[in-house]
C-alpha cells in the first residue's frame, strides 16, 4: 500500500528556493505529514505570485503545478534530505527551466 509509504514524511517541513531558464523567480513550499506540498511561486518575468501545490513521494520524487493546470507550469525533480532540483516547464507557453532549493 503506496499510501503508508507517505506518512510521516521525512520531508515535512518549510522549503524554498530559486527556479531559472525562461523565466525565474523564487518559490516557498510546506510539505506535510502526507507529503503534500503547498505553496507559492514569485515569477520575475510576470511580475506575479501564483500558487504551488503537489507532492512528493516518500523516495523523495517531487511533482507541483504552479497557477493553473491548463497554464501553469509543472515542477519535477528530486528532494534528498534537506535539498532538492528539478526541471520545470510551461508547455503553453513554451518555456522551461531548472529550479533548485533547501529545507529550512
Amino acid at each position: 500500500d503506496d499510501n503508508n509509504n507517505t506518512t510521516n514524511s521525512e520531508f515535512q517541513g518549510e522549503w524554498s528556493g530559486t527556479f531559472s531558464g525562461d523565466d525565474n523567480g523564487t518559490w516557498t513550499a510546506s510539505i506535510n505529514s502526507n507529503g503534500d506540498v503547498s505553496g507559492t511561486s514569485y515569477s520575475t518575468i510576470f511580475n506575479d505570485n501564483y500558487s504551488l501545490e503537489g507532492s512528493v513521494s516518500f523516495s523523495g520524487q517531487f511533482q507541483a503545478t504552479i497557477g493553473t493546470t491548463s497554464g501553469g507550469s509543472v515542477f519535477t525533480g528530486q528532494l534528498n534530505g534537506n535539498s532538492g532540483s528539478g526541471m520545470w516547464v510551461n508547455s503553453g507557453a513554451m518555456m522551461s527551466g531548472s529550479w533548485s532549493g533547501n529545507k529550512d
